[in-house]
């Protein structure tokens, strides 16, 4: 009782000293109210910093403190953010804010020295770092913000629950959290970019099908068969009259085969189980050739089995094939426009309603400048339509499903049907985080209001 009493008092007398609104708590403790707080048991503490979460970073992005010292994440951004700490997108459970709206703060006493990174599970690109030292007081702090400190990659680690659909005999027959394999860049759209290899003039790709865990958002984790670890599969991007093989590993429970959707192919490469080809057995794999002759514009594969088509594309199974021009290179944007983004809008009784596999606010954050030309690679591969509505600019219906319009159609909606590709273009010309999202309500907000699913933005700086 004497030490409660002295901790009381002491917190008392913190108060009167700093001015802070700090609750007696133990360190780590959390909660979503507008105030979250946890301040130091030490009676010696005498100082505490702000870190304002501004323009998807933290500020500053390195901190340099004394140990007893109470940090406070204060999130002045116009979307959802975390403080989560760890490395790598991996939470190391020391401390983690949830879910901190805008105007929410968050805040942690640092009681031992040491270097503690964090990061905001929702946006992988932000990330921090707190450096704790022994002394009695805090060094200079350095404005290091949005660098990437930790080399995360992907949302990998979050929050383990059960899987919401049940399909192998157990969680020791389903693989680590997807996150894509290493070796493939990371998009700005999310999406990875599968590599290949040349041989004897075809670019040889590589793609495997097996069981995950992904994470739709933080809290929302569920089973999933992936081509590659990602949801959707790594990006294929080809020129046009390029020679490719694609060959196809099974680690499934269950026969599957790839077909290219908008693509023509020869029949024996259609990828129709029972009807173009045999199921890949598990265990098995299977090589697709054929040249690319479709124009530059977007496609689709998926998996069509003799079986439960449904069902795999439900799990995952599905990813965007971009075809470029003759020449162009393959991390490079499309000839004539600064940026160059893929988004697969899905609805699916296993992740919902969602943009490449994540749920707002977890959605890419686009960036842009003002002035740039953007294009849009747009795909639904749901089973419901999708109008698609953009903030702030109209666009330009250029393509469908590849091929190019007779002229372009001006507009700020297009209304995505299952199965269909499109490609938009605009010119990002004021700047503002300006929302792009299906303009069905029941698939941007929860049942308390909240915006969430399909949903992203793009990010216009000057």
């Amino acid at each position: 009782m004497k030490k409660l009493a002295y901790r009381a008092l002491s917190c008392l007398t913190i108060f009167s000293l700093i001015g802070l609104t700090v609750g007696c708590q133990t360190p780590g403790a959390t909660n979503n109210g507008t105030q979250n707080t946890a301040a130091s048991s030490s009676p010696s503490q005498k100082n505490a910093f702000t870190v304002d979460i501004t323009n998807f970073a933290y500020n500053p992005g390195t901190l340099h403190i004394a140990k007893g010292t109470t940090v406070t994440w204060r999130n002045d951004d116009s979307v959802a953010h975390t403080v989560t700490s760890g490395s790598n997108q991996q939470p190391d459970g020391m401390f983690d804010s949830k879910n901190l709206a805008t105007g929410q703060t968050f805040s942690y006493t640092f009681q031992k020295p040491g270097t503690y990174h964090y990061f905001c599970a929702y946006h992988p690109n932000m990330t921090g770092t707190v450096v704790v030292s022994n002394t009695s007081a805090a060094s200079s702090n350095d404005n290091m913000s949005g660098m990437n400190m930790s080399g995360n990659d992907g949302m990998a680690g979050m929050n383990m629950m059960s899987s919401q659909r049940s399909t192998s005999s157990g969680k020791d027959n389903i693989a680590p959290l997807g996150t894509g394999w290493s070796g493939e860049p990371k998009q700005a759209d999310d999406l990875r970019l599968l590599p290949y290899k040349m041989e004897n003039g075809y670019k040889v790709f590589h793609l495997t099908a097996q069981p995950v865990w992904w994470q739709v958002k933080p809290g929302q984790k569920v089973e999933a068969w992936a081509y590659n670890g990602s949801v959707p599969g790594p990006e294929i991007k080809v020129d046009q009259g390029d020679k490719v093989k694609i060959v196809v590993e099974n680690k499934l429970p269950e026969g599957t085969t790839i077909h290219w959707h908008g693509l023509d192919v020869p029949f024996a490469q259609d990828g129709t189980g029972g009807i173009s080809q045999p199921d890949i057995k598990p265990g098995q794999t299977w090589t697709y050739t054929f040249t690319v002759t479709a124009p530059p514009g977007t496609y689709i594969y998926h998996s069509h089995p003799m079986n439960d088509m449904q069902k795999q594309e439900d799990m995952g199974l599905f990813g965007p094939f971009i075809v470029e021009p003759k020449g162009t290179d393959w991390q490079q944007v499309h000839p004539g426009y600064q940026d160059e983004y893929t988004l697969v809008v899905n609805d699916s009784s296993q992740f919902g309603y969602t943009i490449n596999g994540l749920s707002f606010p977890a959605t890419p954050v686009l960036p842009a400048k003002v002035g740039d030309k953007v294009l849009v690679h747009l795909i639904n591969i749901g089973s419901m339509n999708h109008p698609m509505h953009l903030h702030g600019m109209h666009f330009q219906l250029i393509n469908q499903d590849g091929y190019p319009l007779p002229a372009p159609v001006t507009m700020d909606t297009v209304d995505t049907a299952p199965g269909t590709t499109y490609d938009l273009s605009f010119v990002a010309d004021q700047p503002g985080k300006w929302l792009f999202h299906c303009h069905i309500a029941a698939h941007v907000t929860d049942s308390k209001g909240n915006m969430t699913g399909m949903v992203t933005m793009f990010d216009v700086k000057n």
